[in-house]
């Protein structure tokens, strides 16, 4: 089978109801461009019928329905989409298309100009944040990108955000390597890009909150500053396997 161009993965953990809207309008995007697009949906152990309602909405499709037997958080989901994903750029996104997926089309072009990662930025001039986070969230998230910038790779404006690119070379090198489960994973992706020498560039996105999201503020800060120490110690262990130059 011909690798496609663009493949999209989505990690997806009981997303029944959100998920058939998000793809009619993923698949309307894919129907307007010139090049070959392969959809990934990773069932990171949903109890409810998220891999059903996706393989309806694929039938016919390029695409790839991955499950995992139990859930074991997104960070997983991503590690199995990503290294699956055929397609020359591998983009993933959340699945309440929080950043609208036609600005994919600015990411295309900039893996086109050379960059091997281009991630999404809230942070930066340029951004267009339609509808915030609550101020305790916008501050612990604040809080991330400094404990983020200091422990693990500076110059990043914004870790979290859900929208990242990749060429296919460097989404595998990043995410065969990736530990983190849970929250902390984007920070460890962005060690991992400097570590192995690939370059990225923020690009500055629509960002629509959903209010809907299952973050949970203080256990998710409480897992995701845990999972920095963690990447820190394992860099200080050298247990990431980089190549020496």
């Amino acid at each position: 089978m011909t690798a496609p161009y663009l493949s999209i993965v989505f990690p997806a953990y009981n997303e029944q109801a959100r998920l058939p809207a998000t793809l009619t309008t993923v698949l309307a995007w894919v129907d307007a461009q010139s090049f070959d697009t392969e959809i990934v949906i990773v069932d990171d152990g949903s109890s409810d019928d998220t891999i059903g309602v996706a393989r309806r909405a694929l039938e016919g499709r390029d695409h790839q329905l991955l499950t995992h037997a139990q859930n074991q958080g997104k960070g997983a989901g991503l590690r199995t989409g990503m290294t699956a994903a055929r397609g020359d750029l591998v983009l993933f996104s959340d699945a309440d298309l929080s950043t609208p997926i036609d600005e994919a089309t600015r990411f295309l072009a900039a893996h086109e100009s050379g960059t091997p990662i281009v991630i999404g930025t809230r942070k930066s001039k340029g951004a267009d944040v339609i509808t915030r986070q609550s101020l305790i969230r916008e501050n612990m998230g604040k809080m991330y990108t400094l404990l983020s910038n200091a422990l693990i790779c500076d110059g990043v404006s914004d870790f979290t955000c859900g929208f990242k690119s990749f060429r296919r070379e460097a989404a595998q090198a990043i995410f065969s390597r990736l530990r983190e489960n849970g929250w902390a994973y984007d920070s460890e992706v962005l060690y991992l890009a400097k570590r192995l020498g690939y370059g990225v560039q923020e690009v500055p996105v629509r960002w629509i909150n959903d209010p809907s999201s299952r973050v949970n503020l203080l256990r998710d800060t409480v897992g995701s500053a845990a999972g920095l120490l963690r990447i820190r110690g394992r860099a200080l262990f050298g247990r990431y396997e980089i190549p020496t130059p």
